[in-house]
């Protein structure tokens, strides 16, 4: 019987996976948001008040979601075994 791995040429284009799908769906999504809230917002921490755009805060929240989701992910399927 023929080995059924597949090879580069038979795997679908990046594009066309649900994960990039998904991705550039909710990136549309961000910008959107981001685009609509340019408005300044006061923000209180402790002792300090800023004065920023809330854009700015949605970046820096999504950054850091983004960064302890990078950091707490789960290892590959090989490095599972």
């Amino acid at each position: 019987m023929p080995d059924q791995t597949l090879t580069p040429a038979d795997q679908k284009p990046f594009y066309t996976r649900p994960k990039f799908i998904t991705s550039v769906i909710l990136g549309i999504i961000f910008l959107v948001l981001i685009l609509q809230n340019s408005e300044a917002i006061s923000i209180d921490i402790f002792f300090w008040t800023a004065v920023v755009p809330a854009a700015l805060l949605y970046i820096i929240f999504a950054a850091i979601g983004f960064t302890v989701g990078w950091l707490l992910k789960r290892p590959a399927r090989e490095s599972r075994r």
